[in-house]
């Protein structure tokens, strides 16, 4: 009996321990491995406080350094446009350096065009002028072969024959101002033009009318075709004299009055068959020489680039500057 009570007294013991904690656990002491409850929640409130506070800070090691390299990458620029920044550069460096052109006013803009268009009108004139003479002189050089010409009249040189000083006009400075170059070449040339046919015809007028005295079989013959000769060189003077007055007067340059040659006087109409095949001689010798420095002053303007590439024009201009040395050296003689 006595041990059945003190077994009983010992179950009841440890029954009130497990139920009501041992007297140790009550007094504060703890087992080894234990965590006190105030620490692990004070604990924890200072981790959710930091990550509130700190969110960067919280991430994770490897996270800041992909971050950084990112932001890295997306501040450098990249090849390609590393490469065209570098050409931009050097582009910007071979460029030459232009001066900022000052828009014009419109004033001097309707100027401008005015200016063009009245230089238009005299190009347009001189080409016209231009080629007219040239096909009056190749017409007289292919008529003119039809002539039996003797040297024996190819010297010579009558006062009745006019002079044309190609010296002066091929040499002649435009320093003009308040006109384009083409207004003043054509203002100076086209009067000499126009007075160096119109003598021309006045001769061949006379010519056409000489009489010749004692003639034969042969000079007869020849005497028909010189009439041709003279009647087509004729008509062609009046449709060059023409076209040179008409464009003259298109663009308002005076046609100069051209007074006779009182020369002319002594070229007599009754004449020997020597005397009429010298005077025939000279004076078409004279008019084609005069077509051909025309021509040439048009084609072989002085100071331009076709004189050194063409070699009549580069002739043309050693002839006339020969002349000029030579006519210098006598004055100052």
């Amino acid at each position: 009996m006595i041990c059945d009570k003190s077994i009983n007294i010992k179950m009841i013991d440890t029954c009130t321990c497990c139920c009501n904690g041992c007297s140790s656990r009550r007094q504060g002491y703890t087992f080894r491995y234990s965590f006190p409850k105030k620490l692990l929640v004070a604990t924890t409130v200072l981790v959710v406080i930091a990550m509130i506070v700190m969110p960067s800070e919280a991430r994770t090691l490897e996270h800041k350094i992909r971050h950084e390299r990112r932001q890295h990458e997306a501040l450098a620029p990249t090849k390609d446009l590393r490469m065209k920044l570098e050409s931009r550069v050097v582009e910007h460096r071979r460029r030459p350096h232009r001066k900022q052109t000052v828009m014009p006013q419109a004033k001097d803009t309707e100027h401008v065009r005015q200016k063009n268009v009245q230089s238009d009108r005299f190009k347009t004139a001189t080409r016209k002028i231009t080629k007219k003479l040239t096909n009056t002189r190749r017409f007289f050089i292919e008529e003119r072969k039809v002539l039996n010409e003797t040297r024996e009249y190819r010297d010579g040189m009558p006062d009745w024959l006019p002079t044309i000083n190609f010296v002066d006009i091929h040499f002649y400075s435009y320093k003009k101002r308040g006109a384009t170059m083409s207004e003043r070449k054509f203002a100076y040339l086209m009067p000499k033009l126009y007075k160096s046919l119109v003598e021309y015809q006045e001769i061949f007028k006379l010519l056409i009318k000489v009489e010749v005295e004692f003639a034969d079989d042969p000079f007869c013959s020849y005497n028909k075709t010189r009439h041709e000769l003279i009647g087509k060189t004729l008509h062609r003077l009046y449709s060059t004299i023409a076209e040179v007055k008409e464009n003259m007067m298109s663009v308002n340059i005076p046609v100069p009055q051209v007074s006779k040659n009182k020369n002319l006087q002594v070229l007599e109409m009754k004449v020997d068959a020597p005397q009429c095949l010298k005077n025939d001689y000279i004076a078409f010798r004279a008019y084609g020489n005069l077509l051909n420095n025309w021509y040439s002053e048009f084609r072989c303007p002085r100071g331009k680039k076709v004189i050194r590439n063409n070699s009549k024009c580069a002739e043309y201009e050693a002839k006339l500057k020969e002349k000029k040395d030579k006519r210098n050296k006598n004055t100052e003689r």
